[in-house]
């Protein structure tokens, strides 16, 4: 529908307003436009789209997009156990790297000792630690050590607490004597000894050994950590007065002493070169100087075991051997470990004027009271005898024997197999018992009565012969 305007009413709507203006579309035509329109047509034309392999791996990306996604939902807890079984599989060769490289740092853990050197020496034979030695000399010091020992060196030293060490026992010590020559061991090699509590070195034969569990089995009895009971004079020279130092301890019956054991043997596994005696104080009796009675403990004196120590101290006056002691205190741990340790040490002792021993106690005589008397029985008359019983054999009678039991029953090797000869050696037999039978003899048959003498009749005159 086309609005008509009148001619008179546009005029007056319209007024005197601006009039309208064209647009100029000739720009268009510029040859430099349509030169890039036509190039831009070109390259549209020119682009064919991706190929079918970098499609494919675009696809595999993606995938591999998705999976990563995935992985990253899984929980920890699977993962941490993901992480233990691989180190569970690879655990076994790790562990042997790891000790293989420990090793080589550590080395194998063996020394070697001078004989000239005095205080390794002392350290080595006398401080009560468990060594494990093995002698060289000339010809077998640049030789190789025996594989057993170069592969259990440290795990002795790690299971037991024994260490272990190369030394020439065949050289000169400072003392002018070898080790070999001192305890009286082989005088060629090969040798190896193991020395632990103080004690005198045991042999131990390397010869047929090839692991180290082995070679432990061998060596575990040599520092067995014992207490010995004094039972004899000979033990009390040998276990105590002899040792650097030595632990008494004094009771007089069984209760007392493990008591004092159960407090004591704890201990021992640090204090090695302390020997530990039992002394049963109600048979033995041992000589004290007044210091060291002095150091006895007033509390409950008598109702317990006595711990005593006892120690040997070499280069005293002119060179003497001296001897000193001291009483435990308290018989508690925290006293005993300080006492042993102090023991050791030799410190805080009172000097004895001798040696310390031992004797038995005199028994006492015992008090024997005599019986009452007894009233003296009354004499039996004699049997009475008749004239033929006078007559009969009394010596080796078979009647005699079977009344009266022999006090001992010879059994000769002739009864034994001739038996058909019993009944004629009988008699002999018989005499023979009767004759060593103890006792006073059998008196002697009496002898038969005189005959008796009857006066003959006189004959009267004239009477006739009696009859």
């Amino acid at each position: 529908m086309v609005n008509k305007r009148k001619p008179g009413a546009s005029e007056e709507a319209s007024g005197p307003g601006p009039t309208s203006k064209s647009v100029n579309a000739n720009f268009l035509a510029d040859p430099k436009l349509e030169q890039g329109k036509q190039q831009t047509l070109d390259k549209v034309s020119g682009f064919k789209g991706p190929s079918s392999k970098d499609m494919k791996q675009e696809r595999k990306i993606d995938v591999m997009r998705k999976l990563a996604k995935e992985k990253e939902k899984v929980s920890w807890k699977k993962q941490a156990g993901t992480i233990a079984a691989i180190v569970c599989l690879c655990g076994a060769g790790l562990a042997q790297f790891i000790s293989t490289v420990l090793g080589f740092l550590q080395g194998d853990g063996i020394a070697t000792v001078d004989a000239k050197d005095t205080a390794m020496l002392k350290t080595v034979l006398f401080s009560g630690e468990p060594w494990l030695v093995y002698c060289v000399n000339d010809e077998s010091r640049s030789q190789r050590l025996p594989q057993v020992l170069q592969d259990s060196a440290n795990d002795l030293q790690k299971n037991l607490g024994l260490k272990t060490a190369v030394l020439g026992c065949w050289d000169q010590t400072g003392s002018g004597r070898s080790v070999a020559q001192r305890f009286k061991l082989n005088l060629k090699p090969p040798l190896s000894f193991v020395v632990a509590n103080g004690n005198k070195p045991r042999t131990i034969n390397l010869l047929g050994i090839s692991k180290a569990e082995e070679l432990e089995k061998r060596i575990k009895p040599a520092l067995k950590i014992e207490t010995y009971r004094i039972d004899a004079l000979k033990k009390w020279g040998t276990l105590c007065t002899s040792r650097k130092s030595c632990v008494v301890i004094g009771h007089k019956n069984q209760a007392q002493r493990d008591f004092a054991l159960g407090i004591v043997r704890p201990l021992l596994e640090t204090h090695r070169a302390t020997k530990v005696v039992t002394l049963d104080t109600s048979f033995w009796q041992m000589k004290l100087s007044d210091g060291v009675l002095a150091t006895r403990s007033a509390k409950d004196k008598g109702k317990g075991a006595e711990v005593l120590c006892l120690a040997r101290d070499e280069g005293g006056i002119d060179g003497n051997t001296t001897h000193s002691g001291a009483f435990l205190q308290d018989l508690d741990a925290s006293s005993t470990a300080a006492f042993l340790t102090a023991c050791e040490a030799r410190s805080d002792l009172v000097r004895l004027d001798a040696v310390p021993r031992i004797n038995a106690r005199p028994s006492k005589p015992k008090k024997v009271t005599p019986p009452s008397p007894s009233p003296s029985p009354s004499p039996q008359p004699p049997a009475s005898k008749t004239r033929d019983a006078g007559n009969k054999d009394r010596v080796g009678s078979r009647q005699i024997l079977e009344d009266e039991e022999p006090l001992f029953e010879a059994v000769d090797e002739e009864d034994q197999v001739g038996g058909g000869e019993e009944d004629e050696e009988g008699e002999d037999d018989g005499e023979e018992v009767e004759l060593e039978r103890l006792g006073p003899p059998p008196s002697p048959p009496s002898p038969p009565p005189p005959p008796r003498l009857r006066a003959r009749p006189r004959l009267r005159a004239g009477a006739g012969i009696p009859p």
